[in-house]
């Protein structure tokens, strides 16, 4: 019999992050699992854009945590009082940290949406869910976009 205890789910608040914590909330109703809500912000001088703004500006740091944090909250009403939910907000880089996160809390499952790109632009965007789903020690859920396009 499988057994899920713990379930994490990445987001990055985008519409296809959306749907994989419906899909994370569904399972751990179904199991009685816990479930991490995760978010990671890149470190300082990453030329990755979080909620729009470029982190090289140290000044900005603390404030993309309070946005996140509070972002983060609100993902928790997609889950019913059945479903006890945690959040982590990380510093780093995404696929790691999310690696990390799941091998900390021995997660039996990670949920992760996937954007779907392909060519070029997977090529210089690079894939957070493919790396985490080439690299995690358990079973992944992938999740395309709401619409299912890729």
């Amino acid at each position: 019999m499988i057994k899920i205890r713990c379930i994490v789910c990445p987001t990055d608040f985008s519409p296809t992050a959306r749907r994989a914590t419906e899909y994370a909330a569904e399972l751990a109703r179904s199991f009685g699992a816990e479930v991490v809500l995760v978010h990671v912000l890149p470190e300082m001088g990453d030329p990755v854009k979080s909620f729009g703004v470029v982190t090289a500006v140290p000044a900005l740091r603390e404030e993309l945590h309070q946005r996140a944090r509070a972002k983060l909250d609100g993902q928790k009403k997609v889950f019913d009082a059945a479903v006890k939910v945690r959040t982590e907000l990380r510093d780093g880089q995404s696929y790691e940290q999310i690696l990390d996160c799941a091998a900390a809390c021995k997660a039996d499952l990670i949920v992760i949406g996937t954007q779907g790109h392909t060519g070029l632009k997977h090529l210089l965007l690079g894939s957070t869910a493919e790396r985490v789903l080439r690299l995690a020690t358990c079973p992944v859920l992938t999740v395309r976009k709401p619409d299912g396009s890729a």
